[in-house]
């Protein structure tokens, strides 16, 4: 399996502080295995080596291309069957000090007389991310282990060092500086995570497995000190995944137990009388690295930017891998999350926040439900496991499994608009949510490496079964009205009703299969999809419909994907594809003017160009694409409690990302995103509205982003760092209905600017004792930027995220 090279550097006293764990494999480098391989293309012999002694070869694919490898038997150490395998190919090895194995092309005449060991340490970073902004592979975005750089798909990953280098809280603000999605469009929100990919909203994964973030995204919400990294896939990815959106998908990747001791003790605190404390500690749990682990812990205590709202979390997260030999491993993973107070989702009016009103403006410190009343819990479990087996050198088996499961109850009293045109008092209604959400995933694939004449081959197949339940009841009332200008709290509710009360379980079972051909510098990947799915929602009575309902849906659909790519030998491969999504959609209210929903379907063309320079950490990536979904669904502006099922929308766009280590001492991030969105075909079923034309909700047009980071390596600042960001975010609709009536009208907001800063310091640079010590203080929204993100309607408009401070101390040994 081939790996790209990745940029050697030299070794300075931080960087051995980092990489004293990689150094103690170099007490195993000389064991000798029993190896047993047949003759193969040379990739495909490396990549097995490589499998069974658990042991990293790094080189650019463009070295191995078109050659062969002989037979490898015999008790050897990886080294010597490595250089037995480049036997008559014109590649020699090299081995760095912290074991690490790299390919060079051999001068003409010159003989390989085996490894080679070299004065420096190859920076492992871009394979997991925990000191590079660079991850140059992805499990996500084919299923198997392959170079972003040659996948015909675009990509992002969000690194272990990005997110703690911008003190990130939540997903939404992981992914701020990603092309092409666009997060926190109902502000600092706490209860939930909502996301447009490409204009359309996505669902989460993790680890491969769908999670249970639920109706409206009031379901889960992940904690990303437990995450290893954030893969975003732009673009229709059913084929692999089922039951998913055309806009693409987020998959979240856990932190695994470590071949390696492991650990971290951290300390957080900052605006809104923040206190967190979190610690992450792995490695092996016996002198043979038979057993490993990992646990992930964290504990928070804090306010919020809105008044009398709190953001508490319990967190934790034990893995345990066995692997008993080079062939087999069994990865346990589980999850327990605990959070609790209020909610910052408040529906600020329209006139007083967006825009001025007779009686000032309404901060968005204020709370316009009640400290009394509202009240937010969610619980969230998650149990499974990592499964994976090498047969031979052609199959290998993999099955993921996980049991997830979230209860949420969020109890607030929200904003109805003024009760007059010359009142400053806003009506209030209140609702009780009690929400239960189950979901099973498991996930068995078979893995072929082999090749056919000029060939090489990574087919996949698979089949997958998810079972999601969802039970929902809803409480809603009437609440004491408030003047937000002055607010007084202790107000109560009146006039209850049940608004929703309903249980629904959908079963999808997907067959798919995918083959990742290699030609010389030619990389082709097919593969295809079928689906059947099944759904029963259980409707009892509510206010709208007195009788009890029960709805059965039946869908099937296959669905397929094709990318090609050519990869030159400096890293550049320009690539083509086209690729299908469907989902089988459940509806959540129906009613006369509500009818069951079809599976939404969406095809898209992409070309762009990826660029990951041979030896550099760096990766460049630039698409263009044209993206229609069919029976899309969105908030009925005549009643925003149901959804509408409009006809087709199309995005057609642009995205431009940069990551690199430019020198030693500095790290940029970059994005552009250009996305042009319209409905193409109107749904609605009232002439009062029509939305044929107009752009998508909550899909601004242009995006930009930047964030740079230097340190000092050397003099008296040595080990001092800062970091410095920007984002640009252009005008957003807060639907796409249009109304002659101003007060149901779409909404747009503007475009807005914010920057982000940070200083870090490694405390070792002062003295030995404090060796692993690192000092952080980081502000989002520097200049406190006071802004609108979107509004919905004219009675719920939301607050992007004010200035956020937070203090960091680190401990690593």
């Amino acid at each position: 399996m081939s790996r790209r090279t990745r940029n050697a550097f030299r070794l300075n006293p931080l960087r051995a502080a980092l990489l004293l764990g990689p150094l103690a494999l170099s007490s195993q480098m000389l064991l000798a295995a029993s190896f047993d391989l047949p003759a193969a293309s040379l990739s495909s012999t490396l990549g097995r080596i490589a499998q069974q002694s658990g042991r990293e070869i790094v080189y650019d694919p463009s070295l191995v291309a078109g050659h062969q490898a002989p037979a490898v038997h015999g008790d050897m150490s990886t080294e010597q069957a490595i250089s037995q395998a480049l036997s008559g190919s014109g590649l020699g090895l090299e081995t760095t000090s912290g074991g690490t194995l790299t390919l060079k092309r051999l001068p003409a005449g010159a003989v390989n007389l085996g490894a080679t060991t070299i004065d420096g340490i190859s920076n492992s970073d871009s394979e997991n991310g925990d000191h590079s902004y660079v991850v140059t592979r992805s499990v996500g975005a084919t299923k198997t282990d392959t170079p972003l750089g040659e996948v015909p798909q675009s990509i992002s990953v969000v690194s272990r060092k990005q997110m703690n280098d911008q003190a990130v809280q939540d997903v939404s603000q992981a992914v701020r500086y990603t092309p092409g999605i666009y997060g926190e469009y109902t502000g600092a929100n706490n209860s939930r995570e909502q996301f447009r990919v490409r204009g359309f909203s996505p669902y989460v994964f993790q680890d491969g497995l769908m999670l249970p973030y639920g109706e409206s995204g009031q379901g889960g919400m992940s904690e990303p000190y437990g995450l290893q990294s954030i893969e975003v896939l732009r673009g229709p990815s059913s084929m692999l995944y089922g039951q998913s959106r055309p806009g693409g998908l987020i998959n979240l990747t856990s932190k695994l137990p470590t071949a390696t001791p492991l650990h971290e003790v951290q300390i957080q605190g900052g605006s809104h009388d923040m206190k967190q404390g979190a610690f992450d500690f792995g490695g092996p749990l016996d002198d043979q690295g038979v057993w490993s682990y990992r646990l992930t812990g964290l504990v928070k205590d804090s306010g919020t930017q809105v008044d009398h709202v709190d953001n508490n979390r319990n967190f934790i997260a034990p893995a345990l891998t066995w692997r008993p030999n080079d062939d087999t491993s069994l990865t346990l993973l589980a999850q327990y999350q605990r959070d609790w107070g209020g909610t910052t989702e408040q529906y600020y009016p329209q006139k007083g926040s967006l825009n001025g009103s007779p009686w000032g403006h309404i901060g968005s410190d204020t709370l316009l439900g009640d400290p009394d009343y509202d009240q937010m819990r969610r619980e969230s479990f998650q149990l499974g496991y990592l499964f994976e087996h090498h047969f031979n050198d052609t199959w290998t088996v993999r099955q993921n499994l996980r049991w997830s499961k979230v209860n949420v109850q969020n109890r607030s009293a929200f904003n109805n608009g003024y009760v007059s045109a010359t009142s400053p008092v806003l009506a209030r209604l209140a609702s009780d949510i009690k929400r239960n959400i189950q979901i099973f995933n498991v996930d068995n694939q078979a893995q072929a490496n082999f090749t056919t004449g000029a060939l090489d081959h990574t087919l996949l197949m698979g089949v997958d079964f998810r079972r999601s339940a969802l039970d929902n009841d809803v409480v809603n009332g009437s609440f004491t009205s408030i003047n937000p200008y002055n607010p007084t709290y202790g107000g109560s509710v009146s006039n209850q009703y049940v608004g929703r009360d309903m249980y629904q379980v959908q079963k999808q079972t997907g067959v798919y299969f995918q083959d990742q051909i290699k030609l010389d510098h030619w990389i082709l990947t097919l593969g295809g999809r079928y689906d059947w799915a099944k759904a029963d929602s259980a409707f009892r009575p509510d206010r709208a419909n007195p009788t009890n309902r029960d709805i059965k849906q039946d869908d099937e659909k296959g669905t397929w994907r094709a990318g090609l790519g050519y990869l030159f030998d400096n890293g550049v491969m320009p690539y083509f594809s086209y690729s299908q999504s469907f989902d089988p959609t459940l509806n959540t209210s129906v009613s006369s003017t509500t009818p069951i929903f079809k599976p939404t379907e969406g095809e898209q063309y992409e070309a762009g160009v990826k660029y990951q320079p041979p030896g550099q950490e760096s990766y460049i990536t630039a698409s263009v694409y044209k993206l229609t979904q069919q029976n899309l669904t969105t908030v009925d502006p005549a009643d925003t409690r149901n959804t509408v099922q409009i006809g087709e929308a199309e995005t057609r766009g642009f995205e431009l990302e940069g990551k690199a280590a430019l020198t030693p001492n500095l790290d940029v991030l970059a994005s552009y995103t250009y996305t042009d969105s319209e409905v193409t075909k109107s749904g609605y079923i009232t002439s009062a509205y029509t939305d044929k034309g107009n752009e998508l909700p909550f899909t601004p047009r242009h995006q930009a982003s930047t964030w740079l980071d230097y340190t000092f390596r050397e003099g008296p600042l040595d080990g001092f760092g800062v970091g410095m960001g920007a984002r640009y975010t252009g005008a957003v609709w807060g639907s796409s209905g249009s109304s002659p009536s101003a007060s149901l009208n779409r909404i747009k907001t503007g475009n807005v600017t914010v920057a982000d800063a940070a200083i870090h310091y490694d405390l070792g640079k002062l003295a030995h004792d404090l060796q692993g010590t690192r000092v952080s203080v980081n502000a989002a929204n520097l200049f406190d930027k006071d802004y609108v993100t979107a509004c919905t309607n004219p009675t719920a408009c939301y607050y992007g995220p004010r200035r956020n401070v937070i203090a960091t101390v680190t401990y690593d040994w």
